[in-house]
């Protein structure tokens, strides 16, 4: 089973939901990898200290070996692949002792089902991948995903609600292709409203969320018949109420109170949504009811 933590933007909450995963999941045979890069000490941009990724003994890690060696758990490595990187070619390792690891993983669709494809042979069941939704194409072959929405994405309510909701919309669309008009790749709006009034099939709900503009979006998603070829299922919604507030000397960490906008998404959405840092044993409730619906990597990644 590929489970994705789905970030909306950097620092929304995906390393704090992807550490509350490794620990009500540690019981499992568990693999985990990064679409692109996690695990900076701090911030680029803003110079604040960053969540890391922490690994229990036994866990399998798909990183680079430039980011195993910055890593502080000891890892043992077990296979080499010929998945590329900006930071070298990806590797299988195991956890030997626990500690922090820095994840430099596939950023391609093919790369990622490579990586799951290698992951049988480890007999591993469940398959943890982080990214963001700037690298979200691979997310499609994920069986189930889970959304990380932030105030370091905005601080404006009503904008976190709208994009949180067009985002589900998508994952709404139904299955199927029949006689509708298939369109392949990345789909952007403008490309989208010349379809108005037609019924058309698109590889996934990934490829149409390349938009900064959610409202224009979610009126094309009244105006259009719309059908993916294949999905994730959303499992639910995070909130991180913590941003880096900029001040005169420089970047500060803020919080504010997202408990209305966790009330909205469940109540007119209709999907849990929840604060990991308070809630995390119902996160774990939540994934482990779906991991004993579905059983295996082996039955569970998508072709």
């Amino acid at each position: 089973m590929i489970l994705g933590v789905l970030g909306t933007a950097k620092n929304t909450g995906k390393t704090t939901t992807t550490n509350a995963l490794l620990k009500c999941l540690s019981d499992k045979p568990l693999a985990i990898t990064s679409i692109g890069f996690d695990g900076e000490d701090l911030d680029h941009i803003t110079g604040l200290p960053k969540p890391k990724v922490f690994v229990e003994e036994s866990t399998v890690v798909a990183t680079s070996e430039m980011a195993a060696k910055h890593s502080t758990a000891k890892l043992q490595l077990l296979k080499k692949l010929e998945i590329t990187t900006a930071l070298g070619p990806v590797g299988i390792y195991r956890v030997k002792q626990p500690g922090t690891v820095v994840l430099v993983g596939p950023h391609s669709s093919n790369g990622l089902l490579t990586l799951a494809e290698t992951l049988r042979s480890e007999n591993i069941e469940i398959f943890l991948v982080d990214g963001a939704i700037n690298r979200i194409v691979p997310f499609q072959h994920a069986d189930f995903v889970i959304l990380a929405v932030g105030a370091s994405r905005s601080t404006n309510i009503d904008f976190l609600f709208l994009e949180t909701k067009v985002i589900i919309r998508t994952f709404e669309l139904p299955l199927g292709r029949g006689t509708r008009k298939v369109l392949k790749g990345l789909i952007s709006t403008e490309k989208l409203s010349m379809f108005r009034g037609e019924s058309i099939s698109v590889e996934s709900p990934m490829h149409l969320l390349l938009t900064e503009d959610f409202a224009k979006l979610e009126k094309l998603l009244q105006e259009i018949d719309i059908a993916v070829m294949r999905k994730p299922k959303l499992l639910c919604v995070t909130i991180n109420p913590c941003y880096a507030e900029r001040r005169a000397e420089g970047f500060t960490l803020a919080q504010i109170d997202l408990s209305e906008l966790s009330k909205m998404i469940e109540r007119e959405l209709n999907i849990p949504c929840l604060d990991v840092v308070k809630e995390e044993e119902r996160l774990c409730r939540i994934v482990e009811e779906e991991i004993g619906k579905m059983g295996t990597l082996e039955g569970g990644i998508s072709p």
